[in-house]
């Protein structure tokens, strides 16, 4: 089990590293966000700032992961779900909160290995996830691995788009064309997927009106998991 104390940690390291990255945030920032004491940071994570990053980070892609493993076959609706999860984090955070694994690996903390390797696991991990939910469709696994690295790709840039330019429509664009990408995939390989949900792709992309986020909370502490490496 996971204290109360290092999950409290793990939330808030998320949520600065969303925001400023691994070189914008420092254990003074950590420990006012998460109402710890420094002792209570280094007990929990000796190895200081690293540690915690890379902790965090990992702990994201694997939730993430693990969500959309365990989601309904329904590619589109999990599209949707984890697009419209971004775009309700940026419109709440008034275009200020990134994705815990996309603002620490441009803002320089790939110059830390063990950041950079985090990072680089994190999003293995959702594409894995991704191309898995697609195999399960019908798709071959080589189509499938391509496909879901593109849907990860396209959505951290859409995410950076939609952070500068503070609107969400970078991020509707994106994931229409997302769901027309996967939909001409199957056809191609003569898979009947299944119909659309209302998502972030038929929603309006007049900035504040987004739907809430679905089931694809920042970290594990939010969802009460216990464990970041199940």
């Amino acid at each position: 089990m996971v204290s109360e104390s290092r999950r409290r940690i793990e939330v808030a390291a998320s949520g600065l590293l969303a925001r400023h990255g691994y070189h914008g945030f420092g254990l003074k920032a950590l420990s006012e966000a998460a109402e710890l004491p420094y002792g209570s940071i280094y007990h929990h994570f000796p190895g200081g700032k690293e540690e915690i990053a890379v902790a965090a980070i990992t702990g994201t892609g694997t939730l993430t992961g693990r969500m959309i493993r365990q989601a309904p076959t329904d590619v589109f609706a999990t599209l949707a779900t984890l697009f419209e999860f971004m775009v309700g984090k940026l419109a709440d955070s008034e275009w200020t909160d990134g994705c815990p694994v996309g603002t620490p690996a441009l803002d320089g903390g790939s110059d830390v290995e063990a950041v950079r390797s985090a990072c680089a696991h994190a999003f293995e991990a959702m594409e894995q996830a991704f191309a898995g939910l697609l195999a399960e469709l019908g798709l071959g696994g080589e189509e499938a691995a391509e496909l879901a690295t593109t849907v990860v790709a396209a959505y951290e840039g859409a995410t950076i788009l939609a952070r500068i330019r503070q609107t969400d429509a970078p991020l509707r664009t994106v994931a229409r064309s997302m769901e027309r990408l996967i939909r001409s995939t199957f056809a191609a390989a003569g898979i009947g997927g299944p119909a659309s949900a209302p998502s972030a792709a038929a929603a309006t992309s007049e900035p504040g009106a987004a739907a809430r986020p679905g089931n694809f909370p920042e970290t594990p502490a939010q969802q009460g998991d216990t464990k970041w490496n199940a």
